[in-house]
């Protein structure tokens, strides 16, 4: 299965880069993520619960990215796995400015095996293009957020209360050390972080088919007249009979 396309945002080719490469803002756009964890340097794992009809399961899988070119391109590497098969694949990401705006290129191409295989090819390809145009879309609101300042503020500490003085405890007995615990190894310990997305703020089945409507209408705005025309000429035509 191969995959192309492109998006334009109204956004520095810096800012998309930026929101490209933070963890936190992926969690939101990647459709039906539960968890994203980053468990090395450019390397991450995740659960994926995808709704659609011909791909709809939990899946799991890592993802890596490599021959880095900022704020340019990059390569991303993806093995994933789920009740109804398996995927693996391989593309690339380009972002080039034009007229103010940021256009992101994407392509790729994709191996699918079990059960998911006998869906067939056009259903793969329609599923593919409607999870990576929501997850463009809701990437683009994310931007859209963070250039009108809608981020969420960092946690304020409280101040310390003021210290009160305690009277002087009696001497006791030292009490034995306990045996230290063996360090975890520095390499598996640098890059982990998990983010859990909560319930709302990820883009959830119900958004992607919201979103799948929207471009509808967007591309075909005569769909509704025809919708509202079928019906008085029913309702019409069933008050004539009575």
């Amino acid at each position: 299965m191969k995959i192309a396309g492109n998006y334009t945002f109204a956004a520095s080719r810096d800012e998309v880069w930026a929101a490209l490469n933070d963890p936190e803002v992926l969690a939101r756009t990647i459709p039906g993520c539960q968890r994203l964890e980053q468990v090395g340097e450019n390397e991450y794992e995740s659960t994926l619960k995808i709704g659609l009809q011909a791909v709809r399961g939990v899946y799991s899988g890592r993802v890596k990215i490599d021959n880095i070119q900022a704020p340019e391109s990059y390569e991303i590497h993806v093995d994933g796995k789920g009740s109804n098969g398996f995927l693996k694949g391989s593309g690339s990401i380009t972002l080039r400015e034009e007229n103010g705006q940021t256009i992101l290129d994407y392509g790729g191409e994709a191996h699918v095996g079990g059960t998911i295989a006998s869906v067939g090819q056009r259903l793969l390809d329609g599923a593919a293009k409607t999870l990576i145009a929501q997850s463009l879309k809701a990437l683009a609101a994310q931007i859209e957020a963070r250039r009108a300042g809608n981020a969420a503020p960092e946690p304020v500490a409280a101040p310390a209360p003021e210290p009160v003085a305690a009277p002087a405890p009696e001497p006791a007995a030292a009490p034995t050390p306990a045996p230290a615990a063996a360090p975890e190894p520095a390499e598996a310990t640098a890059f982990r972080r998990t983010i859990h997305v909560p319930a709302g703020e990820g883009l959830s089945e119900v958004d992607v088919a919201l979103g799948v409507v929207e471009d509808f209408l967007k591309e075909r705005p005569w769909v509704p007249w025809v919708i509202v025309a079928f019906l008085l000429g029913y309702l019409l035509g069933q008050r004539r009979s009575g």
